[in-house]
C-alpha cells in the first residue's frame, strides 16, 4: 500500500511537470504567430517663406495591418503671415467636416497666434467601409508598403 501512495505521487507529479511545460509551450506559440504588434513613427519637418511645418505619423500594425493611426501637424506661421491664421486653420479642417460623427476617427485643430495644430486619430476596425472608401484607406497596406509609401514622401522612419 505504501508502494501506491508513492506511485500516485509520482505521476501525480509527472503530470504537472507536463502540464506546465504544455502551457509553457503554447504560451510561447501564441507570442509568436499570434498578434504581432509593430509600431511605424514617421516624422517630415518643411519650411517654407510663410514658417515652418512638423509633422508627425504614428501607425501601430497588427498581424501586419494598420490597427491604429495618429497623426500631428504643427505649423508655425512667420510674424508676416499670422494674419491668414483662421483661413489656413478653416481650409484645414473643412476636408474633415464629414467625418466629424463619424465612428473610430477623431480630428481636433487648435490656434495659439501663430502656431496651428492638428490631429487626427482613427481606429481601422472601428470605420465603417464607406468612410475608409471616402478617406482613400479602404486597401490596409501592410508595414513595408507603408513605410515606403512615407520615406518616398519625405519623411524619416523607425
Amino acid at each position: 500500500m505504501i508502494k501506491a501512495k508513492k506511485i500516485v505521487i509520482l505521476s501525480l507529479g509527472d503530470y504537472m511537470r507536463n502540464t506546465k511545460f504544455i502551457a509553457i509551450f503554447l504560451f510561447s506559440i501564441i507570442l509568436l504567430t499570434g498578434c504581432e504588434s509593430k509600431e511605424l513613427s514617421c516624422t517630415k519637418e518643411e519650411t517654407a517663406d510663410s514658417g515652418k511645418v512638423n509633422e508627425k505619423q504614428v501607425f501601430i500594425f497588427k498581424n501586419n495591418t494598420i490597427s491604429t493611426y495618429d497623426a500631428e501637424m504643427v505649423i508655425n506661421l512667420n510674424d508676416d503671415f499670422k494674419d491668414y491664421a483662421d483661413l489656413l486653420l478653416e481650409s484645414l479642417e473643412s476636408p474633415f467636416e464629414e467625418f466629424k460623427d463619424k465612428k473610430g476617427i477623431t480630428y481636433k485643430t487648435s490656434k495659439n497666434d501663430n502656431k496651428i495644430s492638428v490631429s487626427i486619430s482613427a481606429d481601422y476596425d472601428k470605420i465603417d467601409e464607406d468612410t475608409k472608401k471616402s478617406l482613400g484607406i479602404f486597401e490596409n497596406p501592410s508595414f513595408e508598403k507603408t513605410k515606403k509609401t512615407l520615406e518616398d514622401d519625405g519623411y524619416k522612419c523607425k
